[in-house]
């Protein structure tokens, strides 16, 4: 049976009892924004109280699958971004309870599951996903967004009713508002390179939780939990051989498609076990696509190279350098629509973009690290409360012996928070990008909302509050699950890859793989000697021996040659111009010395980087509300002139 697989943008707006109706021309211009989501293909739906529209990234069934659906009497409309891996199995559920499905759609599925159970239709769904249900009876609008938070969904509520979009300019173009920044939220995001949903760093914008639903009947909008990691106090043991036919499974799920299917690869663990299993699926010819740079210490090509060639995949290679960075950057910024977390996005876009022109799929091996145990937090922090004091020397001396290295310099700053003895205060600070008596000094007053490292772990142990009694390892990784997996790396998977109209799916986050691998103790995942142990012992069979021992790094970028270096004078006149020094972000005098200052003052790359991809967001989210991205030519000067440099 050849199916409908639904990846695209969504947006829409229900008015508010007694209020104005939806502007339909708004809700085209939204979803002409969201055009890179969904090239193929977009639709309408409108009437006096709603407008709903999206745009379609054609995966499976090329022909069918047309957005926004309707059920047979018109009371339900749907539109929907995901994919739901059990639909099968749902359509004939719901054939067997009297429901006629006239397409292969899974929105399909999704339409007369919501007849059928209403709002607990999320509970039958395994997938990724965001999707709008408007039932007209009821007069109600059902959003939902899946269990881990691969599909984004944002809502602004006022007076006037609800806009939703998959991002927050299509959620601005449809009311029409202005956005305006949320400073109380920009310390955060220096903190720590994103922000924990619901935040955002739009005023009035949030962004719908992982696994939560919300309901809004043209009065009043609630949201409810309706998923929690089950995490047992008394953890099960996770054998090599069960996850091995678990991620045999989450594979083969993910291989449906009637277009040509990649792979992102970096040589390491993840991404080649991801490799390995697709080629044991029997996928058929795959291409696979590496980024890289000429600088060998960051380079991954040849660690990819080995892995094509044993698997005998369509290898494909792109090298960026500092004008490719430099250009490619304030294009991110439009893209990415919530500010940039990682310098490596830059590359992962442009290799998107370069992927996306062969397949318009990818698997890749996002979430290894924080399902088997990856980081060496998780690693440190172990040793810190087996050792104590003495552990602690030690960890802090070979971080900082590590830090001299030129790929490891943040561990520097890992080593310092080893000192740290509170708990969640250590926890929210392992990735830290700049220190909170920095932010002091150079965040305006109107920017700074409190401590910024108890905020953070206060939120933490409110998530964490259900799993009181489970061990301190197992607590710690979910508090990665609950914040970093889906407010920075599952945020800037779907942001970036969708930049390239490219739909990425990750095996390793299979939902049944999650659920063994959080009940299961912390050494049974990975052992302080040996990270992602069972992962690599699950796939040990169908990796060569000589790839087994790498390590994912995630496309490191050598950003202190392109930034502190060749690109120091961009940054300058970026950050030093006059429309950033008077937003009320940031003090003008220490913003001066913080880019112009001695080796004390100055900030140092990773932390230039965030604050002038702020400055970039603003100016491409906030300042501009344009519909279309910039051009891939236009690079940097188009921004620079914008701003009148004041030096």
């Amino acid at each position: 049976m050849t199916t409908v697989s639904e990846v695209c943008g969504i947006a829409g707006f229900v008015a508010a009892r007694s209020a104005a109706p939806p502007e339909a021309s708004r809700l085209r211009s939204a979803i002409e924004a969201l055009a890179h989501r969904g090239p193929n293909d977009s639709g309408l739906f409108e009437s006096d109280a709603v407008a709903l529209g999206s745009t379609r990234l054609s995966i499976i069934d090329l022909e069918g699958g047309a957005q926004p659906m309707t059920s047979e009497d018109g009371s339900v409309v749907v539109v929907y971004n995901g994919e739901i891996w059990n639909y099968r199995a749902l359509r004939a559920e719901l054939a067997d309870c009297g429901h006629r499905l006239e397409t292969n759609s899974d929105t399909e599925v999704l339409v007369h599951g919501y007849e059928e159970w209403g709002s607990d239709l999320v509970d039958h769904l395994d997938g990724m996903f965001a999707f709008a249900v408007w039932d007209s009876r009821r007069e109600r609008l059902l959003l939902a967004r899946d269990r881990l938070g691969k599909k984004p969904v944002y809502v602004r509520l006022t007076e006037r009713g609800l806009a939703f979009g998959s991002d927050a300019r299509s959620v601005f173009l449809v009311t029409g508002d202005r956005p305006e920044i949320a400073k109380e939220n920009v310390a955060e995001y220096l903190f720590q390179r994103y922000l924990v949903s619901p935040s955002t760093l739009f005023a009035g914008v949030e962004r719908l939780p992982p696994a939560h639903l919300a309901v809004y009947d043209r009065v009043e909008l609630r949201t409810s939990r309706y998923w929690q990691i089950d995490a047992p106090e008394e953890p099960a043991e996770l054998d090599p051989s069960d996850l091995r036919g678990l991620l045999q499974a989450a594979t083969a799920r993910r291989l449906m498609s009637d277009v040509p299917i990649g792979v992102l690869l970096s040589g390491g663990v993840d991404s080649t076990a991801v490799l390995a299993l697709a080629h044991e699926a029997g996928a058929g010819p795959l291409a696979t696509f590496t980024v890289g740079f000429d600088d060998a210490v960051y380079d991954e090509r040849p660690r990819a190279r080995l892995a094509a060639s044993h698997f005998s995949t369509e290898h494909h290679e792109l090298v960026v350098d500092m004008q490719d960075f430099l250009r490619t950057w304030p294009r991110l910024a439009w893209y990415r629509d919530d500010p940039i977390a990682e310098a490596s996005e830059i590359p992962l876009l442009l290799l998107s973009e370069f992927a996306g022109r062969h397949v318009r799929v990818a698997l890749s091996g996002d979430g290894g690290d924080e399902v088997f145990g990856g980081y060496p937090k998780y690693r440190a922090d172990a040793l810190l409360r087996r050792g104590g004091l003495a552990a602690e020397l030690a960890i802090h001396g070979a971080l900082k012996l590590l830090s001299m290295r030129r790929t490891h310099r943040r561990l520097g700053r890992a080593a310092d928070t080893l000192s740290i003895r509170e708990p969640l205060a250590r926890w929210v600070s392992w990735f830290r990008t700049m220190e909170p008596a920095a932010l002091n000094r150079l965040l305006a007053p109107e920017a700074l909302d409190g401590p910024v490292v108890e905020r953070l772990a206060s939120r933490l142990a409110e998530m964490l509050g259900p799993y009181g009694g489970v061990d301190a390892g197992r607590r710690m990784l979910l508090g990665d699950f609950f914040t970093y997996l889906p407010d920075n790396m599952l945020l800037r998977s779907d942001k970036v890859l969708m930049g390239g109209s490219l739909e990425g799916r990750m095996p390793l986050l299979d939902i049944e793989v999650v659920r063994r691998a959080t009940a299961a103790p912390s050494g049974s995942r990975a052992s302080i000697l040996r990270p992602k142990r069972v992962l690599r012992q699950a796939t040990e069979s169908i990796v060569p021996s000589e790839l087994r021992g790498g390590q994912k790094r995630g496309f490191p970028v050598p950003i202190e040659q392109f930034l502190v270096e060749d690109g120091r004078e961009v940054v300058e006149r970026l950050l030093l111009s006059e429309r950033c020094l008077s937003r009320g972000i940031f003090r003008p005098d220490a913003l001066r010395r913080a880019v112009l200052g001695g080796p004390q003052d100055r900030l140092g790359a990773p932390s230039l980087f965030v604050v002038s991809s702020l400055e970039l967001w603003a100016r491409a989210n906030v300042d501009s509300a344009s519909a279309h991205p910039p051009a891939a030519e236009d690079g940097f000067e188009p921004v620079l002139r914008s701003g009148t440099s004041n030096q």
